[in-house]
């Protein structure tokens, strides 16, 4: 069977990039002092209660990691102006920044203070988010879920009333991704227990079978 989708909207890519997603906002809570990389709403939140009950410092410490997320979305849009101009395939390439970024933190995080690692936890999420987008032609967020459990609800519910295989199809792959994003966390607090902020390295893996599933899908031929 054909499919009328490409590689990174494919379902195997939303469940492991939502995976990853979900062991490292698990992995920043629990190692950077409650912060998230990706989930900026807890971050303004938390920031907001610490301000209001007048921890200043420890409030602007939740502010730390939204400002670099704000730099994900900028270095996002110049990156991704390069590689339009250069005809390059975006997805593909963001994948490979996304991998040595991770390699990177997973080195570094250990030795070097906390900001590190959560600045750069945020910037990589926020670049995650900003790439990847679909999942098989329908629209998701592979960090937060909020809008994925709304997505989800309303899908089965609208598929079942109105007898509709396709759209009960999509709320099915939202579930799995939320399903996905939970396995993170799991895994990424059990880890945590034995191997602190090491436990990152755990994340190359799927982050390499990511980048073999973008490679293995052909360039579309020029005609």
């Amino acid at each position: 069977m054909s499919k009328n989708y490409q590689n990174f909207e494919g379902l195997r890519v939303a469940t492991l990039l939502t995976f990853i997603s979900g062991f490292i906002d698990a992995y920043t809570f629990i190692t950077q002092k409650g912060r998230f990389a990706s989930m900026q709403t807890g971050n303004l939140l938390y920031m907001m209660i610490k301000f209001s009950n007048g921890h200043f410092k420890e409030a602007l410490s939740f502010l730390i990691p939204i400002l670099f997320f704000i730099v994900g979305q900028f270095f996002y849009y110049f990156l991704r102006k390069w590689v339009t101009h250069k005809n390059l395939r975006w997805h593909k390439l963001s994948a490979y920044v996304l991998f040595v970024l991770l390699v990177i933190i997973a080195i570094l995080s250990p030795i070097v203070p906390s900001i590190f690692t959560i600045s750069a936890l945020a910037f990589f999420a926020s670049l995650q988010l900003a790439t990847f987008k679909r999942v098989r032609g329908y629209t998701y967020t592979n960090t937060m879920m909020t809008g994925n459990i709304k997505n989800a609800s309303y899908l089965l519910l609208k598929g079942k009333i109105e007898a509709n295989k396709s759209i009960i199809r999509q709320g099915v792959y939202i579930v799995l991704v939320i399903i996905a994003f939970m396995l993170g966390v799991m895994s990424s607090t059990i880890l945590c227990r034995y191997l602190n902020e090491s436990s990152l390295y755990f994340l190359l893996a799927p982050m390499a079978i990511l980048i073999y599933f973008l490679n293995i899908e052909k360039p579309p031929r020029k005609t």
